[in-house]
């Protein structure tokens, strides 16, 4: 049987599926990436819920017994049609269902089932379970070959233990004959498996060509069968004369010839089969680790959270040992490391300082193409960066991409030289996918809380965001016994320059106000526009003297700053009001009115000046 292989991803399939199975997405990701590997499949592949439903069947399993996915999905898969009349087929799959449950896995198990069209068809069937970040159960998948062409190929063999030695030479397995344990015939196909001839082998000791680790368990076995305790094939390897290892599946009878008790075995070459049960283990282990990508990326809208919590999941996933996750900033046209896991901090340090042309990092976050360095011995471009010492001896560079656009890079490397095969970079091109979709989606929740809490005139926090964040931090200071400060600031004589110049050369003067609240805030401190001419200062863990100081240093660079209007330079005036917790204020409430109550004795007093609260009431 030839092995799985993958094809290119189908977006229709991805669509049908998404159309008709509400589950898909959420058992395994993005369901065009789950589509994009099960798609290319040649084998049926079933998903099953944990409550035993079928959520999925891919395009070969349709094709195999003739029914669409939607006359399965959605039906227990221990009643399905397939069963119909065949009791014993059905027991079979509810073994095999509850050993998946218990072990995560279950070996292949021949049965017969109906096509829609009612013919009987020979499978093999076997399942595994795929786990969540923390070790739940989430989904089954089975895996369904079509074995119709191996059961002619045992009947075959079957017959020709009772024909002719001519029958034996054509045919389709290798045969073979011993007596205590000694090679006495082998066919054609057994010389073609082997590699050695009917000479070579004749009167050696069989157990000599199978592979040391498989002697005990293939004496063991034909013991059992010889005696009549089992009368199932077994699997082992066999070493061939070229010292490669071959898988057979090997079937014993005892029959008596030339006078003596002998020993009849056919051996199937199931190395191709053994290839592609790997190749579907291989699959199921990407998907797992794909949904955990997946399932991480989506716990956080924050970006430096988001791609520390996913990094350790792509070393998982590919089995690398060191990995940096790089963001490309747009402006100033450089990368930026933001993660990374198995590299040292002075091999960062050279990497961030090689020009632009020569950083591989940025090379590929302009060109949007994978770089891929086999053997960093003989790449001259990667020895300023001081790979020695680093135990990397392959790397590659992909792209993060979303929409079209490179939003960074995943640098990736091995302690080993590594091809980095076509499975292997489209499992990269998968993963930097995903991160690249869920980078897209933090920055724009970041755009949407812009938008949501800032005046769009100013650029500072809008009131609803200032009262947010007050009732926040008037709690955590009360609690801390700390203290906190409120500036109420009004613009001196807005309305003359207004009606004396226009709205347009007024907004010119709230930006120039709102500049210099920016400069004079801190991190911790919350500038916001309150509404029209006003604006309120927060100041956390600041008590009034220190607020009074930042309040005068505002007013100062406010009538200094002398905004050109119309053309010509403007002196303008704040007048502010300052209140405090503790001290009069008990509340929030309280701290809004007596900044308020300041801020217009301030005014009264003539403008251009500070008013703390216990000075307004004097």
């Amino acid at each position: 049987m030839a092995g799985v292989k993958s094809v290119s991803n189908r977006k229709q399939l991805a669509v049908k599926v998404m159309s008709k199975v509400t589950t898909f997405d959420s058992l395994l990701g993005d369901g065009k990436l789950a589509a994009a590997v099960l798609d290319g499949l040649l084998d049926g592949i079933v998903l099953v819920s944990l409550q035993g439903e079928v959520v999925y069947v891919n395009k070969a399993f349709e094709k195999m017994l003739g029914y669409k996915a939607d006359e399965l999905v959605g039906r227990a898969v221990l009643e399905l049609p397939t069963y119909q009349g065949k009791k014993k087929n059905s027991e079979k799959a509810a073994a095999i269902f509850k050993q998946v449950i218990e072990t995560g896995y279950a070996d292949p198990i021949d049965m017969d089932a109906l096509s829609k069209d009612g013919k009987k068809i020979p499978l093999s069937f076997t399942a595994s379970v795929i786990k969540d970040n923390d070790g739940s159960p989430r989904t089954f998948v089975a895996v369904v070959r079509d074995i119709t062409e191996r059961n002619k190929m045992e009947e075959a063999l079957r017959r020709s233990e009772q024909m002719s030695s001519g029958m034996l030479l054509t045919a389709g397995t290798g045969i073979y004959l011993l007596q205590e344990g000694r090679f006495q015939y082998v066919n054609r196909l057994f010389e073609e498996t082997s590699g050695y001839s009917s000479d070579e082998v004749k009167g050696k000791y069989s157990l000599d060509y199978v592979h040391p680790d498989d002697r005990e368990f293939v004496h063991r076995k034909a013991v059992e069968i010889l005696k009549g305790e089992s009368s199932l094939p077994y699997e082992y390897r066999l070493i061939r004369k070229d010292g490669e290892a071959v898988w057979l599946l090997d079937r014993l009878m005892s029959i008596h010839y030339d006078g003596k008790r002998s020993v009849l075995g056919s051996a199937m070459d199931i190395s191709d089969i053994k290839k592609a049960e790997k190749q579907i283990r291989e699959y199921t282990s990407q998907l797992e680790a794909l949904f955990n990508i997946g399932l991480t990326a989506s716990k956080t809208l924050d970006i430096s959270e988001l791609l520390g919590n996913v990094i350790d999941k792509v070393l998982h996933a590919t089995g690398f040992n060191a990995v940096g996750i790089f963001l490309f900033d747009q402006h100033t046209r450089k990368v930026v490391l933001m993660a990374h896991r198995g590299v040292s901090n002075g091999l960062l340090r050279n990497a961030e300082r090689m020009k632009f042309n020569e950083d591989f990092t940025a090379l590929v976050a302009r060109s949007g193409k994978s770089i891929i360095v086999q053997d960093v011995s003989t790449e001259s471009r990667v020895r300023p960066m001081g790979f020695e010492g680093e135990g990397i001896e392959s790397f590659a560079v992909v792209p993060i991409m979303s929409k079209e656009q490179v939003l960074g890079v995943v640098a990736i490397g091995s302690h080993s030289v590594h091809q980095f095969p076509l499975s292997t970079m489209r499992l990269l091109d998968t993963i930097t996918m995903q991160i690249g979709m869920a980078i897209d989606n933090a920055r724009l929740y970041e755009r949407a809380l812009h938008l949501a809490f800032t005046d769009n005139l100013t650029g500072l926090y809008n009131r609803r965001y200032l009262l947010d964040q007050l009732d926040r931090e008037f709690a955590r200071v009360a609690r801390n016994e700390s203290s906190i400060s409120l500036l109420m600031i009004d613009l001196d004589g807005l309305k003359k320059i207004n009606d004396q110049f226009g709205h347009n050369e007024g907004d010119v003067v709230l930006k120039k106000v709102a500049k210099i609240l920016k400069q004079n805030t801190r991190s911790s401190d919350v500038a916001s526009r309150w509404g029209g001419d006003e604006f309120v200062l927060l100041a956390p863990d600041t008590d009034s003297k220190s607020a009074y100081i930042l309040a005068e240093r505002i007013r100062y660079q406010v009538e200094h700053c002398l905004p050109k209007v119309a053309g010509q330079e403007l002196t303008i005036t704040i007048s502010v009001g300052l209140a405090a917790y503790p001290g009069s204020v008990s509340c929030v409430t309280e701290l809004l009115k007596r900044a308020d109550d300041a801020m217009y004795n301030a005014k009264g007093l003539g403008k251009n000046q500070v008013c703390v609260y216990a000075n307004a009431q004097s």
